[in-house]
């Protein structure tokens, strides 16, 4: 684990491998470490660097987590490519960190070469949005009160089966993984992914309290997107169809005329199933970086 500090915060971040530069940044308490079996199957092809967010650093002694934003972390992004890329890299984005990557590549499109964003909760583009973001802040409101449970229990009331339906204009998959996809469960995780799943826990009232409101009800740019929709590519879980996430990034598609790309497994499913979510990245990498250049 390496570190690089960015005015009043510190952004850890590991690297592996050799290639292509890429970038991944996490979703939901924002540690890195989630994602390190995704980026061990990728190393072979890209030169992964996997960075953690200001959420993950509030656990140093003295610093003071104040409320986020999707600027801010896209900002975060744009200081780790400049230090450890001589190129402008691919951007891998889930859950939260999807939404810091649409940010990033609005704001920032000449430090992306390729976003991949996957399941970006964005409540403002669905239908029904005003019940979904005061749903979402009785669930701060709960965990502020300490009840924790009722506020996982809102939490997933919201999120699965939500029962929206929005179609994307298409849905498209890479790789041969969905030949045989039915059949295979997730992944057991690695003695390390459950010691680091226990900490995280200590990060949830940090998420629920800083960065769920702000980010799922965050506008992103639309006008800055279409801009730039050449190199952005929205991905969901083929498991997701049913949840909130999946709506939203259908929504997202079905505003900027592009197609969904379906990955393996669900919400979660670069975590949980990384060797099958590594092939579909993979062939979806390589079917869209020949008609975006580096530069």
């Amino acid at each position: 684990m390496h570190a690089i500090d960015i005015e009043n915060t510190t952004v850890e971040y590991e690297r592996t491998g050799g290639g292509p530069p890429l970038l991944f940044i996490p979703g939901g308490s924002g540690n890195g470490g989630v994602l390190a079996r995704l980026a061990a199957e990728l190393g072979d092809a890209f030169d992964v660097v996997t960075m953690s967010t200001r959420v993950a650093s509030a656990q140093r002694p003295g610093f003071v987590l104040g409320g986020q934003h999707p600027k801010v972390h896209a900002e975060d992004a744009v200081a780790v490519i400049d230090a450890l890329f001589d190129e402008a890299p691919i951007v891998f984005g889930f859950s939260a960190g999807a939404i810091t990557t649409l940010e990033l590549l609005a704001g920032h499109p000449e430090r992306v070469r390729l976003a991949v964003v996957h399941e970006p909760p964005l409540v403002n583009l669905l239908p029904e949005a005003a019940r979904l973001r005061a749903e979402i802040a009785s669930v701060r409101e709960a965990a502020r009160a300490g009840d924790f449970a009722g506020a996982g229990a809102i939490m997933a009331a919201t999120m699965v089966d939500t029962g929206i339906r929005f179609e994307p204009p298409s849905l498209r998959r890479f790789g041969t993984w969905a030949e045989h996809y039915a059949d295979t469960a997730p992944e057991p995780p690695t003695p390390e992914l459950l010691e680091l799943f226990g900490r995280l826990g200590d990060l949830q009232p940090l998420f629920l309290e800083h960065v769920l409101v702000q980010f799922t009800g965050y506008d992103p740019d639309l006008a800055g997107l279409a801009a730039h929709a050449d190199r952005l590519v929205l991905a969901a879980g083929i498991d997701s169809r049913s949840d909130l996430p999946f709506q939203t990034a259908a929504a997202l598609a079905s505003r900027l005329g592009l197609p969904l790309t379906e990955l393996p497994g669900g919400h979660l499913g670069s975590v949980e199933r990384p060797t099958q979510f590594a092939e579909a990245l993979k062939a979806l990498l390589d079917a869209s970086m020949s008609r975006v250049p580096s530069h």
